[in-house]
């Protein structure tokens, strides 16, 4: 195997250009690293908001002068938009009106609930226990 690592030759300005590099980082290595750990820094808070805005105003740009220059594009988007939304408005609609049945179902089987429970169980009287049933109130009359 050493062999035929050793029969591999490669250019000499190859081998210069690799040995250059090498001995650039061997000497300055560690100012290289802080460098890009500081430029990572610096444009994670800084630059990337001048970067996204300068895109967005590009993107803007592009958009309007695209759209100037084609106004039965601008006409056509309008148009699909407002379909868009009334197709949004209808399936609210449709969703509110489901929901709202719904809410009235279950009130109704609630109620209907209770009107089996309490004619099974013959009703009640308001404010009145089964030990008090016989007894009248009067007005005057003390207990």
């Amino acid at each position: 195997m050493g062999d035929m690592e050793e029969d591999i030759q490669y250019p000499s300005h190859f081998s210069s250009t690799i040995a250059s590099v090498v001995g650039i980082f061997e000497d300055y290595g560690w100012y290289i690293l802080i460098s890009g750990v500081i430029m990572a820094y610096l444009y994670q808070r800084y630059l990337r908001t001048i970067v996204d805005h300068y895109r967005i105003k590009r993107d803007e740009a592009e958009y309007a002068a695209k759209y100037h220059k084609n106004p039965d594009l601008v006409t056509a988007r309008l148009t699909a938009q407002e379909q868009r939304t009334l197709q949004l408005q209808e399936k609210y609609r449709r969703d509110a009106e489901e929901h709202k049945r719904k809410i009235e179902e279950k009130e109704a089987k609630k109620r209907e609930a209770l009107l089996n429970k309490y004619s099974e169980e013959g009703g009640h009287k308001l404010g009145a226990s089964n030990n008090d049933e016989n007894k009248s109130f009067k007005p005057g009359e003390k207990l």
